[in-house]
């Protein structure tokens, strides 16, 4: 059979053009898994992100169906991270090399927590800083032995109301570990046992400085501050402790109401107490307090009943539960008239 120059000079064409074709085609490398959450559960809407190792910028997105389960094609030859985020949950990866002869399949599980940088998003300036903070917690913890033997020593002599010599127990403890704040907490209550407010202040403050979102350190420089006279600052302390740990709010806007009542201001001191009870019904004292803040107009008077009856109820302090009884027959009675 003869085939015609013309011909064959076609189906080489087509030969040529089918076998260029063909590496196009193979180029389609795919990444694909699937995101779940610590109890196997598949996590919809996770967001995944496929970026390249040598780049910045060169970065792939998609998303979590359903199923939980995502899938990314056409990607360059390369090495990659593939990172899944989750509202609510920390942030995970893997590495991938993704080929043409077959899937890569990077499955993810995500566990609660919050959002932050994986460790090849950061710069070198913040790795350095995780680095010297691994360092100084091995550090702490060679030591850690001889600092706690230090500090329960500081803390009997505390008990036996040796406060002086537990003041210099602490400070020898926290010679070898000045970052242990409640090494710091019990040396400032020791300071506080003595009349030493200033000192005890200091020391808060400075534990404070070391662990800013600590409510307890706020709570106990509020106490100091109050003892002190400083009722502004004694109130922003509760405040900030109060926002920084809901949980025990009660308490500090208790705080916050005895201070007020010691400085007179026995309205403002009724809004502090009425908050204590919001945040803890069975807070007693509140109660009584609140009684005995609402007591002294007519106009409140049958709230400060109110507030006294529920403290009879549920208050431990038999004296008090006792004057709570006198003061309500005393309203009962200044009512009638």
């Amino acid at each position: 059979m003869h085939i015609s120059s013309c011909r064959l000079a076609f189906y080489t064409g087509c030969l040529i053009a089918l076998m260029l074709a063909l590496p196009a085609m193979a180029q389609n490398r795919i990444v694909k898994g699937k995101v779940t959450d610590d109890k196997g559960q598949p996590i919809v809407g996770a967001s995944i992100v496929i970026q390249a190792v040598d780049s910045k910028v060169r970065s792939y997105n998609t998303k979590t169906d359903k199923k939980g389960t995502y899938i990314y094609m056409g990607l360059p030859a390369g090495d990659y991270y593939v990172v899944a985020r989750a509202q609510g949950f920390s942030p995970n990866y893997a590495a991938a090399k993704p080929s043409i002869q077959q899937d890569s399949i990077i499955d993810l599980v995500l566990t609660p927590g919050a959002d932050g940088k994986l460790p090849f998003e950061m710069s070198q300036q913040e790795l350095d800083q995780i680095k010297k903070e691994a360092e100084k917690a091995e550090k702490r913890k060679a030591i850690s032995a001889e600092v706690q033997a230090i500090f329960d020593s500081g803390l009997q002599l505390a008990q036996q109301g040796k406060d002086q010599e537990a003041i210099e127990e602490f400070k020898k403890a926290l010679e070898k570990d000045p970052e242990q704040t409640n090494i710091m907490g019990n040396m400032a209550e020791s300071y506080s046992k003595l009349g030493k407010d200033a000192e005890a202040l200091d020391i808060y403050q400075k534990a404070i400085a070391i662990r800013p979102n600590d409510a307890a350190l706020y709570t106990n420089m509020g106490v100091i501050l109050s003892k002190m006279g400083k009722n502004a600052e004694s109130q922003e302390a509760f405040k900030k402790a109060a926002a920084l740990n809901p949980a025990a709010s009660a308490q500090n806007f208790y705080n916050i109401g005895a201070t007020l009542v010691n400085n007179g201001r026995t309205a403002e001191a009724a809004d502090a107490f009425k908050q204590a009870i919001a945040a803890d019904a069975n807070f007693a004292e509140a109660y009584y307090q609140l009684g005995m803040c609402l007591s002294g107009k007519p106009d409140t008077m049958p709230d400060a009943i109110k507030a006294l009856q529920k403290y009879i109820q549920i208050g431990q302090k038999p004296d008090q539960v006792e004057v709570a009884k006198q003061i309500i027959a005393a309203l009962q009675q200044s009512m009638k008239k």
